[in-house]
């Protein structure tokens, strides 16, 4: 949906009922074109047009098949106080979440799409695909956790007519901040997927999910490929721990700062259990001098960092931890082992 091309002609495809016009308002991207090609689905409020499915009792039967039969394309109306409007073509944010999981029916809403077909997970728990649920607002796919110009956050697939972060208003690759994030969204998993439990590549029969770079001086190269002939994306520092996606021929595929890469298993090491600790339901937390709230902040510590646990109260209500060259203590309600 998000790369999809299609033919926009305005004498074909900008032609609606005179009752209508006060509550339709066009994608931006169709302003003063006569006709062209386009990418993307365009945002329709109430629409449920994709690839492969139509919005509710309308006479075509995907989006493409709308654009030839002569459809409005498209309505960034929000606030008109009306759901979809007939002889309007294009997809919402809970129609392209419900078009790319093929959940079958009639166009579902933010609310009933999560209750319905999505469990409830963890912010620390959430994985490609997962999705990022407001309800009654807006609802989109998590792609993978980084940061936009400097400002941390999510980046996504999701149909909107927001525009801050750039792209049409409609279907594509998107942002959204970390903030916007922890101001009522919910993560959720489709229910009917079944967890991967083993990630075993015919290299090896064990599954390793973490390790520690550690045969180095100072830092491992971090390839875009399983090679040492492979471009260098960028350079994990010795001691560092690093979740595996997969290993093949002696390299480890790793996310690390937002980026997804190779490095030689020679440079690395396994990790015992109960070891090591992520963030749980947050996405970022002050580590403290001291066990205390009150305590000075010397460090944070954020989503998809791995910190080794060097002590803890008797309770233990905190952990100290080392990560980065710094040592301190933080909240055990906010962190989880991560095996």
């Amino acid at each position: 949906m998000i790369n999809l091309t299609w033919n926009y002609d305005r004498n074909k495809n900008s032609n609606l009922s005179t009752a209508y016009v006060p509550y339709v308002t066009q994608p931006n991207q169709m302003n003063g074109i006569s006709n062209g090609l386009m990418t993307g689905i365009p945002y329709n409020w109430g629409g449920h047009d994709s690839l492969d499915s139509s919005s509710y009792n309308t006479p075509w039967t995907n989006f493409s098949d709308a654009v030839n039969k002569g459809a409005f394309i498209g309505n960034v109306n929000t606030d008109a106080g009306y759901g979809l409007i007939p002889g309007t073509a294009g997809i919402d944010c809970s129609g392209f979440v419900q078009a790319s999981y093929n959940i079958p029916g009639t166009k579902l809403s933010t609310y009933s799409m999560f209750d319905t077909y999505f469990k409830k997970i963890s912010l620390s728990d959430l994985k490609h695909m997962d999705i990022l649920d407001r309800p009654g607002d807006h609802v989109l796919i998590f792609d993978k956790w980084g940061t936009l110009n400097g400002i941390q956050g999510a980046f996504t697939y999701e149909s909107t007519w927001d525009q801050v972060f750039g792209g049409i208003q409609g279907t594509k690759n998107y942002f959204v901040t970390m903030d916007d994030i922890n101001n009522g969204y919910i993560p959720g998993r489709y229910v009917n997927i079944i967890e991967n439990t083993s990630e075993a590549s015919p290299s090896t029969s064990q599954t390793i999910n973490f390790i520690k770079i550690a045969n180095v001086n100072y830092y491992a190269n971090f390839r875009a490929n399983a090679s040492t002939a492979s471009n260098i994306i960028g350079r994990i520092p010795k001691d560092t721990v690093v979740k595996v996606l997969q290993n093949l021929n002696g390299w480890y595929q790793v996310s690390y700062n937002g980026q997804t890469g190779w490095v030689s298993q020679n440079l690395t090491t396994t990790i015992s259990s109960r070891k090591y600790i992520e963030l749980y339901n947050a996405y970022m937390l002050n580590i403290r001098v001291n066990p205390s709230t009150s305590a000075s902040i010397i460090s944070t510590l954020s989503n998809n960092q791995y910190a080794e646990v060097i002590d803890s109260t008797s309770n233990p209500d905190w952990f100290k931890i080392s990560i980065n060259g710094n040592q301190g203590w933080v909240s055990n309600d906010y962190v989880k082992y991560i095996y």
